[in-house]
């Protein structure tokens, strides 16, 4: 079932810094000198920018806010994940220039899924700078009810050649602390273990993506206009990651084939 929601825009301005961009450059073993100001972000390195930042006494014991400028309060019973989305890429966003990402609700869409009731909540993220709009990104954000570890629909065919990606707890640490990112079941494995019933510490789903993406790119050899992502399944750091691309389309799996993560570039 399906519910239109009236749209509620909230604006947030901000300036994107050298910072967080060439943290996010050294996290990926990419050039750490670059970028500068005036350089573009690099790719999906909007996600650094534009974030909540919560008091203590608005995060819950995994780590999540409990309070959103757009989104519905999550049920109780429920858990939230980032379950895939849409992203257009118009104009280069620039380092040093202020920015605004406009967030409205879309929509929210009632469904069964294999580990129970499952809500999906759209948001569209829209950011302008210099008077032109960059980037458009539509987010499905998952609240489900149950216990466990959540597993969507799955890819099936693995584009190109298959490699291993090196993934460790080290890297999940720094992914989390540069996206401003407090949910525990990234950091801390005793609780992602006994409380969230994971193998081990989740690796973030977006890390995946970003990996892929970039991948992509290189392959590709020109500028990414649109893409889809979905998450797919848990990926543990103890499962191994994998990762299979051509320049059209990507898939992030662990070390038995299962798959956690996939993109494809649409324009």
């Amino acid at each position: 079932m399906s519910i239109t929601t009236p749209a509620r825009r909230v604006d947030r301005t901000e300036t994107p810094g050298v910072g967080p961009a060439r943290e996010f450059n050294a996290l990926f073993g990419w050039n750490v000198a670059f970028p500068a100001v005036g350089a573009t972000v690099p790719l999906l390195g909007h996600w650094l920018y534009f974030h909540d930042h919560p008091v203590p006494s608005q995060l819950d014991e995994a780590g999540l806010p409990t309070e959103s400028d757009v989104l519905p309060p999550a049920g109780p019973g429920t858990r939230r994940v980032l379950g895939g989305g849409r992203i257009n890429f118009r104009h280069d966003l620039l380092i040093g220039e202020p920015a605004v990402r406009s967030s409205r609700l879309v929509g929210t869409t009632h469904r069964r899924g294999r580990s129970g009731e499952l809500t999906i909540t759209t948001l569209e993220h829209e950011i302008s700078q210099c008077g032109r709009v960059c980037l458009r990104e539509q987010q499905d954000v998952i609240d489900r009810s149950g216990t466990g570890p959540a597993t969507l629909a799955s890819a099936v065919a693995r584009p190109g050649a298959a490699g291993d990606v090196p993934i460790d707890a080290i890297t999940l640490f720094r992914f989390s602390a540069v996206m401003g990112v407090a949910h525990r079941i990234h950091w801390d494995e005793n609780y992602a273990q006994k409380v969230e019933g994971y193998s081990g510490l989740v690796v973030p789903g977006p890390l995946q993506l970003i990996v892929a993406t970039h991948r992509v790119r290189e392959l590709r050899k020109r500028p990414i206009r649109s893409m889809t992502f979905r998450f797919t399944s848990p990926l543990t750091v103890g499962d191994g990651m994998v990762l299979s691309c051509d320049d059209t389309s990507a898939q992030v799996s662990d070390a038995n084939g299962r798959v956690t993560c996939w993109m494809r570039v649409d324009g």
